[in-house]
């Protein structure tokens, strides 16, 4: 499955990650997802949640034009069939949610054409750094996030936000609209110097993050967030045991770095199960907050990275010394993403769920698809490293994976499953449930052993699709 996109790749002047497949697969995944979601939980459907089912459509046919030039190793190009899924798609928004033309023609254009033009942008401006599928994946995302933040931005003036999730969201939103911001003005402004950096970075906190959120919200987000952790004893004992967790992630890293000693793959593995044991807990007794934290520490790893690439004192060196020892052979471009990868693999089932904190019974809520990321790259993912680095004696064909890895894989993840079960943290599984359970299972582990693509990011969508 390890072949490269030579010729493409020379007629479209990108260089994808080596040592790995296309990934053509994976640009579907994402837009497939959000899409399965609007249709098996209509009743829970936000007004904001049923536009992304429309955007989502215009990504698919968008990453299917994608796809068709691959195929015919063609040059990625805006053409007439780009035209027409941006036309298909404005109408729909039109049709389907009696939109005006204006929102409806801007809508159709961020899931066509500036997601073109946006993913040729990130497969030529970091090289190596994705395959093709995956560069999709977070070109998605990152359409996603942008078209969403302006979407809430501007309902604003007749939208207030009331629920926690609600408040959440635009936070998360906002805050990595401003991180990106940074980004955005450290590039195309090359700033270098040390007190420039710093300098920007407080004017944009200032006016792109804290003072909008002010105004929308009408209190001040930390404010927000602190008291949401000191008015709940619950609350406050899971951020003390989640900062405990952080404790031990920071030793082992700095250990490893004090050492200079090159990370193994089962030392890697540490932070997986790490993942497990603070997630597991935050989906059972802190939902809400957990989606909160996880979107607010994804932009420190985006805040930490920015400093890394810029070695930006007082942090910048030491970044760089932890990225020498726990890179692997997937870090093969200027990014350091192993770390956003799997925060992100364990938190989107969380993210793109339509209720991910809705307990009710007309949500026909189940945790299980809420776990995806949990249980596919926190649990099987790692008893399939470990089982087949010591054990494996059986290969897959065209794979360094094992067959003793992948049935530790299965088996490891249906033992959680039941160990929850246990010990009352989940309902018993219907005869459905259950079938679904055994095959999400199944064809994670298999896909986790015979692709090329980063694991924590396809696996938590390859499960969810079937879980939800």
């Amino acid at each position: 499955m390890a072949t490269e996109t030579s010729d493409f790749g020379a007629v479209n002047d990108i260089k994808t990650r080596p040592n790995a497949g296309d990934g053509v697969w994976v640009l579907f995944l994402l837009p497939v997802s959000l899409i399965v979601s609007s249709f098996k939980h209509p009743i829970v459907l936000t007004p904001t949640y049923k536009l992304s089912s429309i955007l989502s459509t215009g990504l698919l046919l968008t990453s299917a034009l994608v796809a068709f030039q691959k195929y015919k190793n063609q040059k990625l190009r805006i053409d007439s069939r780009t035209i027409l899924a941006f036309i298909f798609t404005s109408v729909l928004f039109h049709i389907c949610f009696h939109k005006d033309w204006l929102f409806s023609i801007l809508s159709g254009l961020a899931g066509t054409v500036f997601y073109f033009k946006a993913y040729i942008f990130v497969l030529r401006k970091f090289e190596k750094c994705f395959t093709l599928g995956e560069a999709a994946l977070v070109t998605q995302g990152v359409i996603i996030l942008l078209y969403f933040t302006f979407v809430n931005v501007f309902n604003s003036s007749h939208h207030s936000y009331r629920t926690n999730l609600q408040i959440s969201t635009l936070i998360i939103q906002i805050g990595l609209l401003g991180i990106g911001a940074i980004a955005a003005s450290v590039y195309y402004l090359n700033i270098k110097s040390i007190k420039s950096f710093y300098l920007l970075t407080f004017l944009v906190l200032t006016l792109v993050v804290f003072l909008p959120l002010h105004i929308l919200l009408k209190q001040s987000p930390l404010l927000w967030i602190l008291d949401s952790i000191f008015s709940n004893l619950a609350m406050l004992k899971l951020v003390i045991y989640w900062s405990f967790c952080t404790g031990i992630a920071v030793l082992t890293v700095s250990n490893q770095i004090f050492y200079a000693k090159k990370a193994s793959s089962g030392m890697r593995k540490v932070f997986h199960i790490l993942a497990v044991v603070v997630y597991i807990p935050g989906l059972l007794y802190g939902c809400s907050f957990l989606y909160l934290a996880s979107g607010v520490v994804l932009g420190i790893f985006f805040t930490l990275e920015i400093l890394r690439i810029l070695n930006m004192p007082p942090l910048g060196m030491h970044l760089q010394d932890g990225f020498a020892v726990f890179s692997d052979e997937k870090d093969t471009g200027n990014l350091a993403l192993t770390p956003v990868y799997l925060l992100a693999g364990c938190s989107l089932p969380l993210w793109i769920h339509p209720s991910p904190c809705d307990v009710t019974d007309s949500a026909m809520f189940s945790l299980t698809p809420l776990l995806s990321g949990l249980l596919s790259i926190g649990v099987g993912d790692t008893a399939a490293s470990i089982v087949g680095s010591h054990y494996g004696k059986h290969f897959w064909k065209g794979s360094k994976k094992t067959i003793e890895g992948t049935v530790a894989c299965v088996l490891s993840q249906i033992g959680l499953i039941y160990l929850l079960i246990y010990f009352g943290c989940l309902e018993y599984l219907s005869l459905e449930q259950s079938i679904k359970l055994y095959l999400a299972v199944f064809v994670t582990s298999i896909v986790e052993a015979k692709t090329t693509q980063v694991d924590n990011l396809v696996l938590p969508l390859v499960m969810y699709i079937i879980l939800i």
